[in-house]
């Protein structure tokens, strides 16, 4: 965290401190317990910890970590058996809905109705319920492209952003693209595992073009002529044998990621990469580190030549349980926590990419990035952040609806099954496990 950042910090929150004794002649205080990945905490602990403590002295945090979907499925134990629950919970944003459909969550909207439109769109209407809000989205995940420069370059295609950007505009656009890589280098364009994918690069695909998983009516569409379509451009990436069979997360992966060697290395490496721009950290931090300098970034193709070149996948948003003894503090907490100079401490610290708009006006967002052979990468997060379509994506049964169609994606991949049989099946079993349309 840079020094400015840590002053201003400590500054704004001296103020607004200020500004509401005089208004109520006291502050939040006492014990709050907050659940959160051990990551996160470590994140705020490095970045806001101080700032928060200089604010509200009498406040103290425990926190108790959990994974993210672990921190989901403990809150639902504890809003369901009456206790248990923490004052603060951090989740993913894609497990907000069925949370609040739990009821159990106190109402933010008074609190939030200040800062509404501020707070990027698709991923506050995650926890909105009869028009009255329970979540506070704390990041999103802005889906970009990253690339290899050597691997263009060794392909006889242009390097540089502005051309590369140009160059992969639309997803016929990019088919072409990974064509002239692989006869030019015979390097795989990027992973895309047949047996067991997860269908992100499927999801952030509908994403862009503001389809989602069911209509404003509530009825399933995955099986819908757009949603086979978007099945089916993945199919000519695997048809033509441009991609790599790892799968992510996996060590072989990381192994793709981390290859300098064109030639004569221990793997292949991938050429692209399309994912959120909190991997931007991962690869400079952990995943891709010998590859400094080799990436570039640009925006996600998009389906039709006018179409958005954005999607969202990932992201994390705050709640507060009813059951909490200590709302005032709690609410204190994630105010502090989710402010703008806050977000940009933590973007600063740990690329969680903010889910503050006003975050995105800040300079650093122009500053060049020297692991991106000094690209100002987040210019590129940024404009794909104010992108993000709308789509029915994140709702109560995301998950039911999330497990079929990675199913379907296998079957299809693995040539079991056609696109529309396999959406078709998954849509079947989806209808008999939620009762949807």
């Amino acid at each position: 965290m840079s020094k400015f950042l840590k002053v201003l910090l400590i500054g704004v929150f001296t103020l607004l401190l200020g500004s509401v004794v005089l208004a109520q002649d006291t502050t939040p205080s006492g014990n709050i317990l907050v659940w959160m990945q051990i990551a996160n905490q470590d994140q705020i602990e490095a970045t806001v910890t101080e700032a928060f403590n200089e604010a509200y002295p009498d406040i103290t945090v425990e926190f108790v970590n959990y994974s993210p979907s672990e921190v989901a499925q403990n809150l639902a134990l504890a809003i369901q058996g009456g206790t248990g629950a923490p004052d603060v919970a951090l989740m993913e944003t894609n497990q907000v809905p069925r949370i609040v459909e739990l009821g159990g969550l106190v109402d933010l909207t008074d609190r939030l109705e200040p800062d509404l439109a501020d707070f990027n769109a698709p991923a506050l209407a995650a926890g909105v319920k009869d028009a009255s809000y329970y979540a506070v989205p704390w990041d999103v995940g802005p889906v970009v492209l990253y690339y290899r420069r050597d691997i263009f370059e060794a392909a006889g295609l242009p390097s540089e952003p502005e051309a590369v950007d140009e160059l992969v505009a639309t997803w016929d656009d990019f088919f072409a693209v990974c064509q002239t890589i692989k006869t030019e280098t015979g390097l795989p364009c990027f992973s895309l595992n047949r047996a067991s994918n997860y269908g992100d690069i499927w999801t952030n695909i509908l994403w862009s073009q503001g389809i989602g998983w069911w209509d404003e009516q509530d009825n399933l569409t995955i099986n819908t002529p757009a949603h086979v379509e978007a099945l089916e451009i993945l199919g000519r990436f695997w048809e033509a044998d441009l991609v790599s069979d790892d799968l992510e997360w996996t060590d072989g992966w990381y192994a793709t990621l981390n290859e300098t060697a064109l030639e004569g290395g221990t793997v292949p490496p991938v050429a692209t990469l399309p994912i959120a721009g909190w991997m931007g950290g991962f690869l400079k931090n952990w995943a891709a580190p010998d590859t400094t300098g080799l990436w570039g970034v640009v925006r996600l193709p998009a389906v039709a030549s006018d179409g958005v070149r954005s999607s969202n996948q990932g992201g994390s948003s705050y709640t507060i349980p009813a059951q909490s003894a200590n709302i005032e503090a709690a609410w204190a907490f994630i105010n502090f926590v989710n402010s703008t100079e806050s977000q940009l401490a933590l973007f600063e610290y740990g690329d969680i990419f903010p889910a503050r708009l006003s975050a995105y006006e800040s300079p650093i967002f122009s500053e060049a990035d020297p692991y991106f052979a000094d690209q100002a990468v987040r210019e590129v997060y940024a404009e794909a952040a104010r992108n993000i379509p709308n789509a029915n994506i994140v709702g109560v049964h995301s998950n039911v609806i999330g497990t079929n169609t990675d199913v379907a994606i296998q079957s299809y991949a693995t040539g079991a099954a056609s696109a529309q049989e396999a959406l078709d099946e998954a849509a079947e079993l989806i209808r008999l496990e939620t009762g949807m349309q």
